[in-house]
């Protein structure tokens, strides 16, 4: 142990002074283990390939500010270790950028979904409305596109209350036949929550 010691504190030396043929004697000695190291957490051969070459960057780069006392082994390992956490921490935020934009796009495709459909749904029931003879058509814009009450299309048509309640009900009913139940009430639904 004591051996492996003084051979790092020569290797530190050598390095710590710039010396090409000690930083080639760390590299041979230590690149293929940390290779494995660092392929172990990232499972990623360019990841690990990477990792090790940035632990000999920065040796080479903080080779003046060595420790001496500091155990080469475990000093590889450190930087090592530190690059990976980076790392990982890098990656796992990329992946929840990506799953958030994976989300938007997702809602986009939905929103865009729902508007086709909630356009296809009002082309039906405008072309159904059309079908209806004139008054029953007119209560039932009124009513249904434009959101009016029974009082406020008794006025504007100069009629009665229950005059338009009769009108709506059989239009309603001549709707429900032409379109379908629960799709005309599924329609309904969708235009009142446009018009609030």
């Amino acid at each position: 142990m004591e051996k492996n010691i003084s051979i790092d504190c020569v290797i530190l030396l050598g390095l710590n002074k710039g010396d090409k043929v000690a930083f080639s004697k760390v590299f041979k000695n230590y690149h293929r283990l940390l290779y494995a190291l660092a392929f172990r957490y990232l499972k990623s051969e360019d990841a690990a390939m990477d990792a090790v070459q940035n632990v000999f960057m920065v040796l080479w780069e903080k080779r003046e500010s060595l420790n001496f006392d500091t155990n080469l082994r475990s000093l590889l390992f450190t930087i090592l270790k530190n690059y990976v956490l980076n790392e990982i921490r890098h990656n796992k935020i990329v992946y929840e950028k990506q799953y958030e934009i994976s989300q938007l796009e997702s809602n986009k495709e939905i929103d865009i979904s729902d508007a086709i459909e909630n356009k296809e749904m009002k082309t039906l029931l405008y072309t159904s409305i059309q079908k209806l003879p004139f008054q029953e058509r007119k209560v039932c814009l009124l009513k249904i596109v434009n959101g009016m009450t029974n009082q406020e299309i008794a006025e504007r048509l100069n009629i009665s209350i229950p005059t338009v309640k009769s009108h709506y009900t059989q239009a309603i009913k001549k709707l429900r036949n032409e379109i379908g139940g629960f799709t005309l009430v599924s329609i309904i639904c969708m235009l009142n929550n446009l018009i609030k």
